[in-house]
């Protein structure tokens, strides 16, 4: 029911989604507070070092990529795959976690991404693995896994952590270990 005064929240919501489709956006994008896609992917250009404009803050989502404004760019932005920047939910999760001991994450933990080349599901297959013994605790998604495949199979090492750990599923991002130390820098 409608509060005096405020218009129906199905109004809220196609509000929401026009300004958002005007922006090239999702909703949960411009809810995030995330820079509009045309917009991020301009000002995604290499600096003379080779390095994004880019680097690791706090946020109400979690840690979130923002250019040097402060201004925060969304996760899924194709772009990001040149600087070797991938970041995805935890998908399998269901498969490895014991429902007496659920998995705990924090913001900022590091995760191993290891290859599963034999893997009878998917050829392109990355176990994320966490903790202290490290314990397989997922995959990389379908969408991301050839890409970080390919890395893995020509020996790029990457690092990972958690960027979002308020899910049910954390969200990761794997990047070159050089990378990850210039997004963490201060």
């Amino acid at each position: 029911m409608a509060q005096p005064g405020r218009p129906p929240a199905g109004r809220n919501y196609d509000a929401e989604k026009a300004r958002a489709a005007a922006g090239g956006q999702s909703v949960k994008s411009l809810r995030a507070g995330y820079v509009p896609r045309a917009a991020a992917k301009n000002q995604l250009v290499a600096g003379p070092d080779g390095m994004p404009p880019l680097s690791l803050v706090p946020s109400n989502n979690g840690l979130d990529l923002a250019l040097p404004n402060g201004d925060l760019i969304d996760y899924n932005i194709l772009a990001l795959r040149h600087f070797k920047i991938f970041a995805f939910r935890v998908v399998g999760m269901g498969f490895y976690e014991d429902p007496e001991k659920p998995f705990k994450f924090r913001n900022g933990q590091r995760v191993q991404a290891v290859r599963e080349p034999a893997n009878e599901h998917d050829n392109n297959a990355v176990a994320i693995h966490a903790g202290r013994p490290a314990k397989k605790i997922g995959y990389v998604n379908k969408q991301r896994a050839p890409w970080v495949a390919k890395l893995l199979d020509a020996s790029q090492k990457l690092d990972g952590i958690i960027i979002q750990s308020k899910a049910s599923s954390p969200r990761v991002l794997l990047t070159t270990p050089e990378m990850l130390a210039y997004l963490q820098r201060d």
